[in-house]
């Protein structure tokens, strides 16, 4: 009986069908591997993006506690005023009764002679600073200062607590 070979694929097809399979298998391998690495890479893109965000705001709000503090020091209540939020602004009137509360209710910062930030927390849109300081009597507090992120991207104070510290100086 006479061999029909279009029956039979001959084996070079059989060959090249192999090998085909075999491309389009390391082809899925190859695109799922640059797919993984794709998301890798933007998820260390992303992380390096929140922590250089988290940097920016910690050095941003730092620095508006630190005019503050130096505003109070130099007695210039107009400044230290600015460096409030808007809803403390409203809810003082003026730098002249800002200033009174202040001196009457939180001495410490008024003029500190120690500062030391210890602690910071961001979930960009609000700030927590903890900070260390040392009155004139020499006694030690914690100050807990509490930042808004405006609208226009700049930081300002919405509250600041303090506490005497549980521990003495030495």
């Amino acid at each position: 009986m006479p061999s029909d070979s279009s029956s039979r694929p001959p084996s070079s097809t059989k060959q090249k069908f192999r090998f085909d399979k075999e491309n389009s298998f390391r082809q899925r391998i190859w695109k799922l591997w640059l797919v993984i690495f794709a998301g890798v890479l933007t998820a260390a893109f992303t992380t390096s993006m929140v922590q250089a965000d988290e940097a920016s705001d910690r050095k941003e709000t730092r620095a508006v506690i630190e005019a503050q503090l130096e505003a109070f020091k130099q007695g210039d209540s107009a400044k230290a005023f600015s460096y409030a939020t808007p809803n403390i602004q409203t809810m003082f009137g003026d730098a002249e009764t800002f200033m009174k509360m202040v001196r009457e209710g939180y001495d410490v910062v008024v003029k500190p002679v120690t500062v030391r930030f210890v602690k910071f927390e961001t979930d960009g849109m609000n700030a927590l600073h903890a900070v260390q300081m040392i009155d004139r009597q020499k006694t030690l507090w914690n100050v807990y200062y509490v930042l808004q992120k405006r609208p226009d991207g700049t930081w300002r104070i919405s509250s600041c607590e303090t506490e005497k510290a549980e521990t003495d100086l030495i």
